[in-house]
């Protein structure tokens, strides 16, 4: 499942942390695909390369099609749900890291909790992380409302519905899963040990 950054929670009405220029790749930042050839030549071999981005796609592939026929949901309500998800899971990594079971546990718990008013999560904050309008964030996360997989109220700010329990528990197995096949088969490649030395 996508990770996003674990500094997204300081929201409110400054700025996030992960302001619009912590996503702007700037040319200075664009490494030559030429270059890294270079360096990685086995990663990026035809016959590798070529055979490890279709495992990827394939993944991604798969991860949209059970968006679509088990959340049902579009991919842009997913994001916005990702972003939710990113800022519950930092709430909960302050108290330490969590097995898979014990963040079942806590997960939809973290709806009890109050906010700091300057962490809470606002259609405003999740509009400027994802780059996207606000009223399409705000129509997005009343829809994931209705579906209770969400919650909103003005004082505590956007959080995880208890629909939430049944995605983590189901969607969320099945991804590890899936995640789990796609690095088995890089490791049989050598496409994770590539991987691990580009740059080197």
């Amino acid at each position: 499942m996508p990770i996003l950054g674990s500094r997204i929670p300081v929201v409110g009405r400054t700025k996030t942390t992960m302001s619009n220029n912590k996503t702007i790749m700037g040319s200075n930042k664009v490494v030559s695909f030429e270059e890294v050839a270079k360096e990685t030549a086995p990663l990026l071999q035809p016959s590798f390369f070529s055979k490890g981005f279709y495992h990827w796609v394939m993944f991604l592939l798969s991860l949209y099609t059970r968006i679509r026929e088990n959340l049902k949901m579009d991919f842009e309500s997913f994001v916005v749900l990702q972003v939710v998800v990113s800022h519950a899971l930092y709430e909960l990594n302050k108290t330490g890291t969590k097995s898979f079971s014990e963040l079942e546990l806590q997960m939809t718990d973290i709806r009890q909790r109050k906010y700091r008013k300057n962490s809470k999560l606002t259609y405003a904050s999740i509009a400027e992380v994802l780059q996207l309008p606000r009223e399409t964030v705000r129509r997005k996360v009343m829809g994931l409302c209705k579906m209770t997989i969400l919650t909103f109220n003005s004082s505590d700010g956007i959080k995880l519905g208890p629909a939430y329990k049944t995605i983590y528990k189901k969607f969320v197995t099945q991804t590890t899963l899936d995640l789990s096949s796609l690095l088995k088969k890089w490791k049989h490649m050598g496409a994770l040990d590539a991987f691990f030395n580009i740059g080197k």
